[in-house]
């Protein structure tokens, strides 16, 4: 199996970086599947064979790469699966951080000291008509081709309602001063297009609203689920990821499902409901 990418545009450059610090920051592994087309990042509910998705990203590699080339497992199984810890990539995120003046990120599958790594060769500019190159390994585990189908896509969702959502730093604010005050919070979404957010202590209850949102779709009149604020608050973390749009979905108290939408990239957010009864 071969793959080798190389990204020049620095904004291309940027929004990488920013998917990439997404999902590692949100679960312990993450998995990146590339194909001829897209890569993928999934990142899981937990290392059970059974576990949901908590996130899934899709990349376009002809926006991100201007030059692409990878050679799957098989003719027929043109596809290669890798899994990497989250905590090994920090110090890499780290020299692309700094790496705002790059002419160029380099991504490589190769094989370092018996174990296969994802290669990052960064060529910094370095003084006149000169440059300096930072190379970072990442280990990565080959995922074999038996359990390629517990990483299959997520089937669409027939959500209750869905909603286009407020402005996300808006929201993250709002976010981060109600984790101060519980730990769970409420979501309710009615079919005028009204979104609530609502935290209950035995001191105190707090309500945010967001009125007039765009009703994507709408099965019911409305529909409320509890989530957990601190994995919501992590989330909004990335809102930098600048998406063209944001839409909610919610299952009636199962589920709150938020969807990015970019030329670039899509990103979907699975957030479990919590049973409070």
């Amino acid at each position: 199996m071969k793959f080798r990418g190389k990204m020049i545009d620095p904004n291309c450059i940027k929004q990488f970086i920013g998917i990439l610090g997404c999902m590692t920051k949100l679960g312990k592994s993450c998995i990146l599947r590339i194909t001829s087309t897209d890569l993928y990042f999934i990142v899981r509910e937990s290392q059970t064979i059974s576990a949901s998705p908590l996130i899934w990203c899709t990349l376009d590699e002809g926006h991100f790469f201007s030059e692409f080339g990878m050679e799957g497992l098989s003719t027929v199984d043109n596809e290669i699966y890798l899994e990497f810890v989250a905590e090994n990539v920090a110090r890499t995120l780290s020299a692309l951080k700094v790496s705002g003046t790059a002419k160029s990120v380099k991504i490589k599958l190769t094989k370092k000291l018996s174990s296969p790594c994802l290669t990052f060769e960064i060529d910094l500019p370095s003084g006149s008509n000169h440059s300096r190159l930072v190379v970072h390994d990442i280990p990565v585990n080959l995922v074999p081709r038996r359990l390629w189908n517990d990483y299959l896509e997520p089937e669409a969702l027939d959500p209750d309602i869905s909603v286009h959502m407020p402005q996300l730093r808006l929201m993250k604010s709002i976010v981060e001063r109600m984790k101060n005050l519980a730990n769970m919070a409420t979501l309710h979404i009615t079919s005028e297009g009204l979104l609530t957010l609502t935290v209950e202590t035995e001191a105190v209850s707090v309500t945010s609203h967001f009125d007039n949102l765009h009703v994507e779709k709408q099965k019911e009149e409305e529909a409320s689920v509890s989530i957990e604020l601190k994995r919501l608050s992590n989330f909004l973390a990335h809102e930098q990821l600048n998406p063209q749009k944001v839409v909610c979905d919610v299952l009636q108290s199962k589920l709150m499902h938020l969807n990015f939408f970019s030329d670039s990239y899509s990103l979907q957010y699975f957030l479990p409901g919590i049973n409070v009864e």
